[in-house]
């Protein structure tokens, strides 16, 4: 069978007909990169996977750069930028995972009194979505919806980097050594932060987002192989040893409740 072409929009110009077919070109190189996220892509395997010459996918690439769509590393490999990340995060309001967790965290705001984040990895990142407040006065407000951090960068973010294998850990900081804060930019002190999570069952701050600040996080897994968080902020002065190991074991009481897999030992 033959595919025809549908006719031209009365008026049509060639010059719109290649304004087009530049546009999915580029959505195509986005839809690869965003595949293969994880990993990266080099422009030739980009060039080798669209049949496209090098030229032109360097210049859609270039211009996907500009835009904040695409980011390119220190290796020259492409990546998902922050906007495309922005762009599908911001539909997150409607997402099942929010819908499944809230009632769990409005029952664990309650039963610690403190502020429940819900945090979700994209890529190098960990991604607030959602959150809900206790009753208790103060408030420990430091993560707005939207808000990205790099994994490692919050309670949350903390308990989502100890999902990474070894090597994926070393190709993290690799990346992101420089946007990490300065106690947390060496590899050595990122891998005894993974171990520490690991070993209690969920991961524990302190001052590291804002003074005075401490945290709980823990991770779930939401489908195989995908995992999200869902952390506990307060001030320090009710963060003591013994109630941060209490506010643990609520938030895998309340997990588990909810038919989500949980890390604890």
């Amino acid at each position: 069978m033959v595919n025809k072409k549908a006719p031209a929009p009365p008026g049509d110009t060639g010059a719109r007909v290649q304004g087009a077919q530049t546009v999915f070109r580029a959505m195509d190189l986005l839809k690869l990169v965003g595949l293969n996220h994880e990993q990266g892509m080099s422009l030739q395997s980009l060039v080798a996977a669209t049949a496209l010459d090098r030229t032109t996918t360097y210049r859609l690439l270039s211009s996907l750069v500009q835009t904040g769509m695409v980011a390119r590393d220190s290796r020259k490999l492409y990546r998902l930028g922050l906007e495309a990340m922005q762009l599908g995060l911001a539909t997150m309001s409607r997402v099942p995972i929010i819908e499944r967790c809230r009632p769990m965290m409005i029952r664990l705001a309650r039963r610690t009194e403190d502020t429940v984040y819900l945090v979700v990895r994209n890529g190098d990142f960990a991604h607030c979505v959602h959150y809900e407040e206790g009753a208790f006065p103060i408030k420990a407000l430091v993560l707005q919806v939207g808000g990205l951090r790099p994994l490692g960068v919050g309670s949350a973010g903390s308990a989502l980097m100890a999902t990474l294998t070894d090597a994926e850990l070393a190709a993290f900081h690799a990346r992101q050594r420089a946007s990490l804060p300065p106690e947390r930019s060496s590899l050595a002190h990122l891998r005894r932060q993974v171990a520490q999570t690991l070993k209690r069952g969920y991961a524990a701050t302190d001052n590291l987002v804002a003074d005075g600040v401490s945290g709980v996080g823990m991770y779930f897994e939401v489908t195989p192989g995908t995992y999200a968080a869902i952390s506990v902020g307060a001030i320090r002065a009710r963060m003591q040893d013994e109630r941060r190991a209490w506010v643990a074991g609520v938030m895998a009481d309340e997990l588990g409740a909810s038919g989500w897999g949980v890390p604890l030992p």
